[in-house]
């Protein structure tokens, strides 16, 4: 079995983030993408007041209706700061796969690469899927990689938060089950 990884805070999930995974799942062939949410994002900074166990069940719910896609809580569950080589090394540990895995990050956090935790390992263990955030150009890299020629689907989870904060709808920008929950919990208010 071909898996990809997918890590990111998905906060909350949306339409993008869907897409992405279909995406990869579809054009590469593989038959598994496994969504990992980080515990604190070692890229960004989140204020939004949500907590990552409240991220993970708006992700288990949205999910759970696709057989192909995964949710793994290892980040959340490990605690602390989430780097990708730990994600690699724990999907290493706990799934049988055939290749590498491969490792879904976005145009917008590809220059960057080079100076996360231990790159030049983290280059061994993956097949690095390059997928469309920010340029309808590929993005010159030294990187090897595959590069997904997806349609940019203009949306972020800063956005959604945003909206929410401000009383607008996100009907159809995330998975019902998500609109639903940050209605009843109140959440990004």
């Amino acid at each position: 079995m071909r898996i990809a990884v997918f890590g990111g805070s998905f906060n909350p999930l949306h339409i993008g983030h869907l897409f992405i995974g279909e995406a990869v799942r579809t054009e590469l062939g593989y038959e598994k993408v496994i969504f990992v949410p980080s515990n604190i994002s070692s890229h960004k900074e989140d204020f939004s007041g949500i907590n990552a166990s409240a991220r993970l069940e708006m992700l288990e719910e949205s999910l759970k209706e696709y057989n192909y896609f995964i949710v793994d809580p290892s980040d959340i569950e490990r605690g602390g700061v989430s780097y990708s080589i730990d994600t690699i090394n724990h999907i290493y540990k706990n799934y049988s796969f055939e290749g590498k895995p491969g490792f879904i990050v976005g145009d917008d956090l590809l220059k960057d690469f080079p100076t996360w935790k231990t790159a030049d390992r983290l280059k061994e263990l993956i097949d690095l899927i390059v997928v469309r955030r920010i340029s309808d150009e590929k993005l010159d890299s030294n990187l090897p990689n595959y590069y997904i020629r997806n349609t940019i689907v203009p949306i972020s989870s800063t956005e959604i938060r945003e909206r929410v904060k401000q009383g607008k709808t996100i009907k159809h920008l995330v998975p019902e089950s998500v609109r639903l929950k940050i209605i009843k919990n109140g959440y990004y208010r």
